[in-house]
């Protein structure tokens, strides 16, 4: 071999493991970043003969890493985002109710029933129609703070339906912008923000990722039905219109190029979404149902009933009850308890059956051929083993998660000890390159004073 072409081949050296040892710290710098992916050099093609001086990231280092398992972290990851939401949901919901607790609505209408139950034994009394009155007013107060919960919780929802569209959006436009870089210039740092960003809307949205020949990323959301979100420089952003103030209101979620909201089913959006516009609302009906057949049922029993003046057809509960947020006892009963009716026929003092009646309603199957404890009892008994499913089900996906991700960290992670110990050997080839220069450098001088 000439001199020449060992300084040739030494100088190539001399770059290619500068360009390693360049690689190897970087990834040193970014062993605490978890969206950093490691880079390898591709000694064999640095050191080629037709590599040049040129070294580019694509051909010369790789970007260690596996789609497959890329794919399926950013596949999961939208059910812990889901199920992570769902729990939080339900138990806010399992406070609202409040349940078991002196002041929860499970107590209220125990006391309620109660409280007719002592009139019964003492009907003429002023005490026992007082302490009536004053418990119906406590179960109408309990059922109206209940919808005044559930509505505020519903807005609240729909609040947070609103800014996590506005990150999902964020996300998309941060997406689409590399993917425009991408189209005049491809690099590692790119790939990486980009698959973070990705790694981020994966938990605020169901996503389906696939990657062009030209590195391009195409994002759709759905299930049998894909709505794209971003393709090339295309983006199809969430747009959100937040109706009226309403007793119940949903925040109206679309897209700005079209396709049917109902293809977000997943990640924490999915959770919120299916919270505001179904179970709330079915929380709340239910709760309305039970107060209107509770007002119903004993109106109708109070009415056919007399009291000390002989005074029938009254109502107890105001007449117009249409949910739990108006419930609330007469205003005449409220001013003058005394016109409780008791008796089952006029001019019958100590009569009692009226009360006694409207006592027995508790066990009467007065909603839905359900008593209205059971009612109550299985609408409480559905939110904790909602509470319970979410929590076994985020646990569940966490794991796997996680699993997902050691397998990803074993091959894309940055290992300090592996990264020193490549970093030595670059060091050592890089000097004997080096050295191989210094080498023809002293033999070329030689050769030229032995002219």
């Amino acid at each position: 071999m000439s001199i020449s072409n060992i300084m040739g081949t030494s100088r190539i050296a001399l770059s290619a493991y500068q360009t390693a040892i360049s690689t190897t710290s970087k990834n040193i710098s970014n062993v605490g970043n978890p969206d950093y992916v490691r880079r390898r050099a591709d000694l064999g093609s640095l050191i080629s003969p037709t590599s040049g001086l040129a070294f580019g990231e694509e051909g010369n280092i790789e970007r260690l890493e596996s789609g497959f398992i890329q794919r399926q972290l950013w596949y999961k990851t939208q059910f812990v985002g889901r199920h992570q939401t769902d729990e939080m949901v339900y138990s806010q919901i399992e406070t609202v109710f409040n349940e078991p607790t002196s002041s929860g609505l499970s107590s209220m209408m125990g006391e309620f029933w109660n409280s007719w139950n002592d009139l019964a034994n003492d009907p003429d009394s002023n005490t026992a129609k007082a302490i009536v009155k004053d418990k119906g007013v406590l179960l109408s107060n309990t059922f109206n703070q209940l919808a005044i919960d559930l509505q505020t919780m519903q807005r609240e929802v729909g609040d947070d339906v609103g800014d996590t569209a506005d990150k999902v959006n964020t996300l998309l436009n941060e997406i689409k912008t590399i993917n425009e870089t991408m189209g005049s210039g491809y690099s590692y740092d790119m790939a990486d923000a980009r698959d973070a960003a990705i790694s981020k809307l994966s938990k605020l949205i169901n996503i389906s990722v696939t990657e062009n020949s030209d590195h391009k990323v195409n994002i759709t959301t759905g299930g049998n039905t894909l709505v794209p979100l971003v393709s090339g420089d295309f983006i199809n952003e969430l747009e959100y219109h937040v109706p009226p103030f309403q007793e119940n209101y949903a925040v109206e979620l679309s897209f700005s190029e079209g396709g049917p909201s109902s293809a977000i089913s997943g990640g924490i959006l999915g959770s919120l979404l299916e919270a505001q516009e179904s179970s709330i609302p079915s929380y709340l009906q239910q709760v309305d149902a039970l107060a209107v057949a509770i007002s119903r049922e004993v109106n109708e029993v109070h009415k056919s009933g007399f009291n000390l003046a002989d005074v029938t057809g009254l109502d107890f509960f105001n007449p117009d009850v249409s949910g739990a947020a108006s419930m609330g006892v007469h205003e005449d009963i409220i001013d003058d308890p005394m016109l409780i009716a008791t008796s089952d026929a006029a001019s019958e003092a100590g009569n009692g059956n009226i009360a006694n009646t409207i006592s027995d309603l508790q066990n009467d199957y007065g909603i839905n051929g359900i008593k209205f404890s059971d009612y109550y009892n299985s609408i409480i008994s559905e939110v904790g083993s909602k509470v319970q499913e979410a929590s076994f089900l985020r646990n569940s996906q966490e794991m796997v998660v996680a699993t997902l991700q050691n397998h990803r960290d074993s091959i894309s992670g940055v290992s300090l000890d592996e990264e020193m110990s490549n970093l030595i050997k670059y060091e050592q080839a890089y000097q004997a390159a080096s050295r191989m220069i210094s080498v023809a450098d002293e033999l070329i001088q030689t050769v030229l004073n032995l002219i």
